[in-house]
């Protein structure tokens, strides 16, 4: 444990340059690659787009793919602690247990959906309601630096669920208009972290689906090369 706090304290030294970085990309621009944008510091990420139920066949770029999936979730943003906001948790936290039809993807693929792991909230509001790419990486490492949450193992996704109050920005992408959820992973020493962020959607439905395949899109391309 110790040595991946000490992982986790490198990935919070270097935050602060990768933020000081990002005023010298083209935010306007986007990857060659549909379905791709670029992040706060330059780096190509995968979104779920507003018209996902139409996504076009996949390629297999020869790269990594995962092999199973723990879906372990994380509730950010004081919206969270409203009790009707709260109440949508549950489902949330467990992406598979109405066998979702996108799911279909990792059988497919022989990929293993695992049982979810524990779920864990954060009310903070980050003294501002837009949080971006980097800041969600700072999030993550903070929350693992302190244990409060499980640390990676080779199938673990960390799915983040922003509160209403709390508005995901990526470049100049904008949720809801240019995706719905979107994934990246960040290196550290001793792992690789693989994360989902799902902005808030006033349609429940809506949100969960978006979950579901941005969940599907992290197991069949987790580091950008497999299957897209």
């Amino acid at each position: 444990m110790k040595r991946f706090v000490c992982s986790v304290l490198l990935l919070a030294s270097f935050t602060s340059p990768v933020l000081m970085a990002q005023s010298r990309v083209k935010f306007g621009d986007t990857p060659a690659t549909p379905l791709f944008v670029f992040d706060d510091d330059g780096g190509r990420v995968q979104i779920v787009p507003p018209d996902f139920a139409t996504t076009k066949k996949k390629t297999f770029h020869r790269g990594a793919v995962m092999k199973s999936v723990e879906q372990v979730s994380v509730f950010i943003g004081p919206g969270w602690a409203d009790a009707t906001t709260r109440s949508r948790e549950t489902a949330l936290s467990d992406l598979a247990a109405n066998g979702d039809v996108q799911f279909v993807d990792l059988q497919n693929h022989n990929i293993s959906l695992l049982p979810h792991g524990t779920s864990q909230e954060d009310f903070d509001d980050f003294g501002g309601d837009r949080i971006n790419d980097l800041q969600i990486q700072q999030k993550l490492a903070g929350m693992l630096q302190n244990e409060a949450m499980p640390a990676p193992v080779a199938s673990t996704v960390y799915v983040i669920y922003l509160a209403p109050d709390v508005n995901s920005s990526l470049g100049a992408h904008k949720p809801g208009k240019d995706y719905l959820a979107y994934h990246n992973f960040v290196h550290v020493i001793s792992a690789e972290l693989r994360y989902v962020v799902v902005p808030f959607d006033a349609n429940a439905d809506h949100q969960r689906a978006a979950a579901c395949r941005a969940l599907v899109e992290t197991a069949l391309n987790p580091s950008g090369n497999g299957w897209y």
